[in-house]
C-alpha cells in the first residue's frame, strides 16, 4: 500500500517534468506533414513553370529568327565593291557607297566629274570703320549704319555694332524654319586686317544671294568690303557654288549635294573628290556570308528548341527519373509540328528547289537540322533567290491588278479566289467647264482636306490656261508652310526701327532695372509656355537678350527675331502643323510704357495636302492622292469658273471576299478577317467587280513558322502560356489549402495548449493536497512516537 509520502512524490514529478510544447507539437505532427507534402507539390509546380518558361523562350527565339527571314524585301543583305580604272587614283578616294535592303544586285560604271561645293565669300580687303580706318578689333563699334539683303532676309547694321555683332546678327537670321542657310564668321588675316566671311550651309549651284546698294562703294556700308561685282569694294569669292556632276552607266546626273541617294535604288553614293579621267566600277552583289549566317541562325534556333524538348524525355537510370516536363503532351505537339513543317514543300516553286531539303537544309538521323554544304553552297553561289523563296511568303496572280501583300498567321499555301463587290476609288471632283479659252474671271479656290483640316487657298486669275491653273493649284497643295507669328507693336529707337543690338533704355519707353516681361503662349505641340525675363540694367540689356530668353522659354523650338520694322517675330523651327502662340507682357513695374502688341499669325504652319489637280480632257479634276474612305476634301470658291460646285467628297474602300470568307477594305488593300484568310492581305488596283481572279500564295518555311509558333509562344493566347496559367491555378489552390490547414493547426495548438495547461493546474492542486497530507502524516507519526 502506497504511503502518503510516496503519492506526493509521484505527483510532484509529473508536474515538474511535463513538456507541454513537445506534447502539442507531437499531436500536431500529422498536420505539419500534410502541409509539407503540399509545399513539395508547389515546389514541383514552380520547377515545371521555370522549365516551361525556358521552352517558351526557345520557341520565341525561333519565331523571331523566322520572322526576320519571312520578309521577301528584306531577306538579302548586299555588298558593294569599288574598283578604279587608274592605278594612281583609288576608287575610295573618289567616292564611298552604302546601301539598304532595297538594293538590286548589278554592276555600274561611275565617273565623278565634279563634286558639289558650298558658296563661300569674304570681304575683299580689311574691314574699315566709318572714318575709313581698318578696324583694330573685331569687337569695337564701327559707327556704320544701314542694311542689306542676305538670302532673302534683311541684315540691319547699327552704329554701335562691331564686326562680331554683325556676324552674330547674321547667324541669328540663320535660325528657325526660315533660316537663311548662311553662316557668318570673322577672320583675322593680319594686324588691323579683319574680314567678314559668309558661307552657305549647303552645297549646290544655287548658293545664296547678297544684295543692297548700301554695300556698294558709295553706300554707308561700303567699309564692309562686300560690294557687288564691278564695284571697287566688290566681295572676294573664296569658293564657287556648284552642283555635283556624275555619270552612271553613261547617263549624266546633276545633284546639289555630294550625298546622292536617288540615283540607284537603295544605294547611297558619297562623293569625295572629282576626277573625270577615272572610271569607278561598282559591283553590287548579295552578301553571301550574311545569308549563310542567317540560315545558320535559323538552324541553330531550331536545333536548340528540339534539343531542349528531347532532353525532357530522356530517362536517367541513376535517378530513375525523366525531365520535369516528360508528362507534358504540349511538348510532343510542338516537336511534331516543327518536324512536319520541315518536310513541307512550298507551292509555286520548281520541284528541285521547293523545300528546305532541296536547297540543302536537311535533318540528320537525330532530327537535328544541318546544312548540306554541297547543295546549299551551289544555290548560294549561283541562285541565292532559290534559298529566299523557300523561306519567305509570296504570292502571284494572272491578274496584274491583284498583288500579294502579307500572309496571316494561319494562312496555308494555296490558291485563293478574290471576289470584289466594290473597287476602291479616290475622292475626286471633275469640272464641267472647258478651259481651252482660259479662266473666265478671277476667283479664289479653297480646298480643305477632310482628315487633317489643312487648307490650301489659291488665287486664280482670269485668262489662266488649264496648265497654269493646274500648276497654281498643285504648287499650293504641295507646299509645306512654317508657322510664323508677329507681335503688332513696332519698337523704335531714336525714330528708327529697333534691332537686336538696341538696348532697352534706347527704346525711350521708361524701362527700369527690375522690370519684368512675362513670356507666355504655347509650343508647336500645344505645351503651355510660362517664363519671365527680368531687366537687370536697361542701359546694357538688349533686345537680343530678350529674344534669347524667348527662345529658351519655347525650348528652342522657335527662332525669335526683330524684323526690319521693329516687330518681334517668332518662327517655328519645324515646318508643318503647329499650335504655336506667343504673348509678351511688359509689367512695367518701374512705371514705363513698354508694350509689344497682340499676337498676329503671319503664316499658318501646315504640311502639304494629300490632294492634287490633274487634267481631264479640257477640264480639271481635283482628287485625293490616295484611295479609300479616309481620303476626302471639300472645295469652296468665290466663283465657279472651273465648273465644280462647292461640296465635300470622299473616296471609297475596296470591299469583297477572299475564298468566300469575310474581308475588310482599306483603300485598295483587302485583308481577310476570318478563318484561314485572317490577316491575308492583297492589293486590288482594278476597277471591275465580281470574280476578279485568283491569288496563288506560297508560304515559305520561315513565314509558316511565324504562325505555327505563335500559337505556342503568344504571351496572351499561347498554349505554353495557358499551361503556365493552369499550373499557377493549381499552385494558388494549394496555397489556399495550406493556409486553411495552417489556420486549423494553430487553432488546435491553442486548444491543446489550453487543455494541457488546465491539466497542469489540476496536477498542481493535487501536488498541494499531497503536500498537506504529507504534513499531517508526519504529525501523526510524531505523536505516535
Amino acid at each position: 500500500m502506497a504511503t502518503t509520502s510516496s503519492i506526493a512524490s509521484l505527483i510532484s514529478g509529473q508536474v515538474a517534468g511535463f513538456d507541454t510544447q513537445g506534447a502539442v507539437d507531437g499531436l500536431l505532427g500529422v498536420r505539419k506533414f500534410e502541409i509539407s507534402q503540399l509545399q513539395k507539390k508547389q515546389d514541383a509546380i514552380t520547377a515545371r513553370q521555370d522549365a516551361l518558361l525556358k521552352v517558351n523562350t526557345a520557341v520565341s527565339s525561333l519565331r523571331s529568327t523566322a520572322i526576320g527571314m519571312a520578309d521577301s524585301s528584306a531577306f538579302f543583305g548586299y555588298t558593294a565593291s569599288l574598283a578604279s580604272s587608274s592605278s594612281a587614283v583609288s576608287a575610295s578616294s573618289l567616292l564611298d557607297v552604302s546601301g539598304t535592303s532595297g538594293v538590286t544586285a548589278g554592276q555600274h560604271n561611275i565617273i565623278v566629274s565634279q563634286v558639289a561645293q558650298a558658296e563661300r565669300i569674304s570681304s575683299s580687303v580689311a574691314v574699315k570703320d566709318s572714318t575709313g580706318t581698318a578696324v583694330a578689333s573685331a569687337s569695337a563699334a564701327m559707327n556704320l549704319s544701314g542694311s542689306f539683303q542676305l538670302a532673302g532676309s534683311t541684315v540691319t547694321v547699327s552704329a554701335s555694332d562691331s564686326l562680331n555683332d554683325i556676324a552674330a546678327n547674321i547667324n541669328q537670321l540663320n535660325t528657325g524654319a526660315s533660316a537663311t542657310g548662311v553662316s557668318a564668321s570673322v577672320m583675322k588675316v593680319g594686324t588691323n586686317d579683319f574680314r567678314l566671311i559668309l558661307a552657305s550651309d549647303t552645297t549646290g549651284a544655287t548658293g545664296f544671294t547678297l544684295s543692297g546698294a548700301n554695300l556698294d562703294a558709295a553706300g554707308p556700308l561700303a567699309a564692309l568690303q562686300l560690294g557687288a561685282t564691278g564695284q571697287t569694294n566688290a566681295y572676294q569669292s573664296l569658293q564657287l557654288a556648284q552642283d555635283a556632276q556624275i555619270s552612271i552607266d553613261g547617263l549624266s546626273l546633276t545633284r546639289s549635294t555630294n550625298i546622292i541617294t536617288d540615283a540607284l535604288s537603295g544605294v547611297t553614293l558619297s562623293l569625295k573628290q572629282a576626277d573625270p579621267t577615272v572610271t569607278v566600277s561598282m559591283n553590287i552583289g548579295i552578301d553571301q556570308q550574311a545569308l549563310r549566317a542567317n540560315v545558320q541562325s535559323f538552324v541553330d534556333a531550331y536545333n536548340s528548341l528540339q534539343t531542349m524538348i528531347s532532353d525532357q524525355f530522356k530517362f536517367d537510370p541513376k535517378t530513375n527519373t525523366s525531365g520535369l516536363l516528360s508528362g507534358e503532351p504540349l511538348l510532343t505537339t510542338i516537336q511534331s509540328s516543327l518536324s512536319n513543317s520541315l518536310l513541307k514543300s512550298v507551292p509555286g516553286l520548281a520541284s528541285d528547289r521547293n523545300s528546305l531539303v532541296m536547297i540543302g537544309v536537311e535533318p540528320d538521323v537525330n532530327g537535328q537540322l544541318m546544312i548540306n554544304e554541297n547543295r546549299f553552297g551551289t544555290f548560294l553561289a549561283n541562285d541565292p533567290t532559290a534559298i529566299r523563296d523557300v523561306f519567305v511568303a509570296q504570292g502571284s496572280s494572272a491578274n496584274n491588278s491583284l498583288q500579294f501583300l502579307t500572309n496571316g498567321l494561319t494562312t496555308p499555301s494555296g490558291t485563293y479566289n478574290v471576289d470584289v463587290t466594290q473597287a476602291a476609288s479616290k475622292a475626286a471632283l471633275t469640272g464641267t467647264t472647258d478651259l481651252t479659252p482660259g479662266l473666265a474671271a478671277n476667283e479664289t479656290v479653297t480646298i480643305t482636306d477632310t482628315g487633317t483640316t489643312r487648307q490650301a487657298v489659291v488665287n486664280l486669275t482670269a485668262g489662266q490656261t488649264q496648265s497654269q491653273i493646274i500648276t497654281a493649284l498643285n504648287t499650293e497643295l504641295s507646299t509645306d508652310y512654317t508657322e510664323k507669328h508677329q507681335l503688332s507693336t513696332a519698337l523704335t529707337a531714336g525714330g528708327l526701327p529697333a534691332s537686336g543690338a538696341t538696348t532697352l533704355a534706347a527704346l525711350g519707353l521708361g524701362v527700369a532695372a527690375g522690370d519684368t516681361i512675362s513670356i507666355s503662349g504655347t509650343r508647336r505641340s500645344g505645351v503651355p509656355v510660362s517664363s519671365t525675363f527680368t531687366v537687370l540694367n536697361p542701359a546694357t540689356d538688349t533686345v537680343s537678350a530678350l529674344l534669347t530668353a524667348i527662345q529658351s522659354a519655347f525650348n528652342q523650338e522657335v527662332g525669335a527675331t526683330i524684323d526690319a520694322t521693329g516687330k518681334v517675330t517668332l518662327t517655328d523651327v519645324t515646318t508643318g502643323d503647329s499650335q504655336l502662340a506667343v504673348g509678351l507682357t511688359a509689367n512695367n513695374e518701374g512705371g514705363g510704357t513698354l508694350a509689344f502688341g497682340a499676337d498676329t499669325i503671319v503664316t499658318n504652319g501646315r504640311y502639304a495636302l494629300p490632294e492634287q489637280a490633274v487634267a481631264s480632257g479640257n477640264m480639271i479634276t481635283i482628287e485625293s492622292k490616295s484611295y479609300g474612305g479616309s481620303s476626302g476634301f471639300s472645295i469652296t470658291q468665290s466663283a465657279n469658273g472651273l465648273g465644280i460646285a462647292n461640296q465635300t467628297v470622299a473616296g471609297t474602300d475596296v470591299t469583297g471576299t477572299i475564298n468566300g470568307l469575310a474581308a475588310t477594305g482599306n483603300g485598295q488593300m483587302l485583308r481577310g478577317t476570318s478563318g484561314n484568310v485572317d490577316g491575308l492581305a492583297l492589293m486590288y488596283t482594278g476597277t471591275t467587280t465580281g470574280a476578279v481572279g485568283n491569288l496563288t500564295v506560297g508560304i515559305g518555311i520561315a513565314a509558316a513558322f511565324d504562325g505555327a509558333l505563335d500559337q505556342y509562344s503568344n504571351p496572351v493566347t499561347g498554349l505554353i502560356q495557358n499551361s503556365m496559367v493552369q499550373e499557377q491555378t493549381t499552385f494558388d489552390s494549394l496555397t489556399t489549402k495550406m493556409d486553411s490547414l495552417t489556420r486549423q493547426m494553430e487553432q488546435q495548438r491553442i486548444s491543446l495548449t489550453a487543455q494541457f495547461t488546465s491539466m497542469q493546474q489540476a496536477m498542481g492542486s493535487l501536488q498541494n493536497s499531497s503536500s498537506y497530507l504529507s504534513q499531517i502524516s508526519g504529525l501523526a507519526s510524531a505523536r505516535a512516537a
